[in-house]
């Protein structure tokens, strides 16, 4: 933890425009993230995570000691994990290397909701590994209580940590929404040395899920990395302003289009017609938006 306090002082001297970016690009083969239930189900699909009568208390909306909230956690776990998504997790795991589980989760002394922390260690056992407890997100509690894609895009997640160079790590979470967090952390493990090899979380959000009604139907998987019609889509939507809309995330966000997740890109270039069937500047619309949400995140 010393290094990291180091080095995370030393780039707190250097200018925001100077600094590296907050993530990596994407390797065209990077797997989707493996989940086990809808966040938000319906008549048809009544098993997900927002419905279980435990999840407030593992979430710890309730108030309760942290201990009630672990235990609601891993029966929730218990009750909703689906066996497929350990098997999909595990074709990825490369023999022989040094792998890890890591969830991105606040300080101990602020950290509240439990399923992050126990899907991990569910994760762990389940393959033998070791959960890495020496990693925390330090990002203002305000952007995970907010939806607005455009408001958690220009708040991305700092992390603080010691990262093993040459260790795999297995990312997990709760609930993928946009996927913003995990491509944070992963360009946080990454710029260290380390690996990401998979992700996974509990649940998925209702933007990403296609809620079939059959065990052997439903969805497993979600695009973390975009794929390569997003990437297109993107490419064509911007035209001849996408290096200055990258330009304007790349100052801004510390993260540019090239690492972008499936779901921000999206939403990019739904925002990037919108705006252009106005005729105004895209990357202009992106700078004073970005500066907005930033400024009301502080």
């Amino acid at each position: 933890m010393e290094t990291a306090k180091k080095a995370e002082e030393v780039e707190e001297e250097v200018p925001l425009e100077a600094r590296p970016l907050l993530r990596v690009d994407w390797p065209p083969t990077f797997p989707q993230c493996f989940f086990h239930v809808p966040w938000r189900g319906s008549t048809d699909v009544p098993c997900c995570l927002a419905a279980h009568d435990l999840y407030p208390i593992a979430k710890n909306e309730m108030l309760v000691d942290l201990r009630e909230s672990v235990r609601a956690a891993r029966q929730i776990i218990d009750e909703l994990h689906d066996e497929r998504v350990f098997e999909q997790i595990g074709a990825y795991i490369r023999s022989g290397r040094e792998t890890k589980v890591l969830a991105p989760v606040k300080l101990p002394e602020v950290n509240s909701n439990a399923l992050g922390v126990v899907y991990a260690q569910a994760v762990a056992s389940v393959f033998g590994f070791e959960v890495e407890g020496n990693i925390f997100q330090v990002t203002a509690e305000k952007r995970d209580r907010k939806l607005d894609s455009l408001y958690r895009l220009a708040l991305p997640p700092i992390f603080r940590g010691a990262i093993k160079p040459g260790v795999d790590y297995i990312l997990v979470d709760d609930v993928f929404t946009t996927g913003g967090t995990l491509a944070g952390l992963r360009g946080y493990i990454h710029r260290q040395g380390g690996n990401v090899v998979v992700c996974s979380t509990i649940a998925a959000g209702q933007r990403v899920t296609q809620q079939a009604t059959r065990y052997d139907q439903r969805q497993m998987g979600v695009a973390l990395a975009p794929t390569s019609d997003r990437i297109r889509a993107l490419r064509n939507t911007l035209g001849e302003e996408y290096r200055a809309v990258d330009s304007v995330f790349c100052e801004g966000l510390r993260y540019g289009l090239q690492q972008l997740t499936e779901q921000e890109a999206r939403f990019v270039s739904s925002q990037a017609r919108t705006i252009r069937g106005y005729r105004g500047s895209i990357s202009e619309w992106f700078a004073g938006k970005i500066l907005d949400a930033r400024s009301s995140g502080t």
